[in-house]
């Protein structure tokens, strides 16, 4: 029995390999390892708070979760560009595109909200004192949590009931900035988009947070944050592709990698602002402009960079409901020292790509072709 499952599993990773051919492997890597950064800070504070971890950190582990959404930022800037320029299709109208955007995103968010809401009822009605018990919300917070609205939450911090949904609130108001380029300049609509992301980050120079709990003066503090520039950053790479993509050189796919991941580093070892704007563009910019225009089906280490991106939304949304078990489990192992750490950091994120990959292929995916009627194109799959 347990012979025949592995088999079934690489039948399904073969297969949606086969499937990717508008995938960008480097690009997916990119994504889980991005998404696999969150997953390691995130753990690293959990902990921090079971007190499993004495000494203090290096600075830099508490940026491991910023490099990671301000490059899932950067890769959705491209994608958008790359999907909009496409000479093999006609681009999306703004509306399509924006139904596909929100069918893409909506669901899976959706359906990770409702759990957290679902276990703080069942830890109130338990009679136990969380976190989450104490963050119940009310209708209004509940309604803007699902129609993607800044907003101030019962803590006192502006994000969702579901905390990690502060990185949509970003990810859906770019998609509106381009679907109205699309609407406006159709294939042309990526310039206007920039120039808008540009002002906007100027503009919030002179922009401090308010208190309001809800309204214009939250959205417009939030939707000019420096952040905003990494979508910039995605459209200009993509832009680049377009223009001269096929005359730059091609490196290995492994070579690729070992770039990506230092550039990586350096976003998140300096906490220079600029220096990881142009870390992350660099990463970005090799798993894009120097990728092999196709590649062999028969190519684990591509395979793997696939399933990886594929599954990196998912790892996003569902890494919390995870490492609290994970991190309970193993803070005895993490008091035998640094190697203990960070082998107890690479399980963690090995689970957490396994219950994300499972994620996306058990509901991520039906989901959309549900909703779609249809499977999925890859171009539809991609990104945030």
């Amino acid at each position: 029995m347990i012979g025949a499952r592995v088999p079934l599993v690489s039948r399904l990773i073969s297969r949606d390999a086969a499937l990717d051919r508008d995938q960008i492997a480097p690009l997916q890597l990119l994504r889980g390892l991005a998404a696999s950064g969150v997953v390691v800070e995130h753990l690293l504070e959990r902990y921090v708070r079971r007190g499993a971890i004495i000494h203090d950190l290096p600075d830099f582990t508490t940026r491991l979760g910023q490099t990671g959404v301000a490059t899932f930022f950067a890769i959705s800037g491209f994608i958008m560009v790359y999907i909009a320029l496409r000479e093999d299709r006609p681009p999306p109208s703004g509306w399509s595109f924006l139904r596909n955007r929100f069918l893409r995103v909506a669901p899976l968010y959706y359906l990770t909200m409702l759990m957290i809401v679902a276990f703080g009822w069942l830890a109130q009605a338990m009679g136990a004192r969380t976190i989450v018990a104490a963050r119940l919300p009310n209708v209004a917070e509940f309604l803007l949590s699902f129609a993607f609205i800044p907003h101030r939450g019962a803590n006192g911090l502006i994000q969702p009931i579901y905390e990690l949904g502060w990185t949509l609130h970003y990810e859906m108001f770019f998609y509106l900035l381009f679907a109205a380029g699309l609407a406006v300049l159709a294939r042309r609509g990526a310039f206007l988009v920039l120039t808008v992301l540009g002002l906007l980050v100027a503009v919030g120079t002179g922009i401090d947070a308010p208190r309001d709990q809800v309204g214009v003066s939250i959205a417009a503090y939030v939707f000019t944050r420096p952040i905003m520039a990494y979508f910039a950053i995605g459209i200009v790479i993509a832009l680049v592709r377009h223009r001269i993509g096929d005359r730059l050189p091609v490196l290995p796919m492994s070579v690729i990698a070992v770039v990506a991941v230092a550039a990586l580093g350096v976003a998140t070892i300096d906490p220079s602002q600029i220096v990881a704007m142009a870390a992350i563009a660099g990463a970005v910019a090799v798993t894009v402009l120097t990728t092999p225009a196709t590649t062999r089906r028969s190519d684990g280490f591509a395979a793997f960079s696939r399933a990886f991106g594929n599954a990196s939304y998912s790892i996003y949304l569902t890494h919390s409901f995870v490492l609290g078990a994970f991190a309970s489990a193993t803070v005895s192992i993490v008091a035998y020292g640094l190697p203990a750490l960070l082998a107890m950091a690479v399980v963690a994120c090995a689970v957490c790509f396994g219950v994300g990959w499972l994620s996306w292929r058990l509901i991520e995916l039906p989901i959309a072709e549900a909703l779609r009627g249809r499977r999925p194109s890859r171009a539809e799959l991609v990104a945030p």
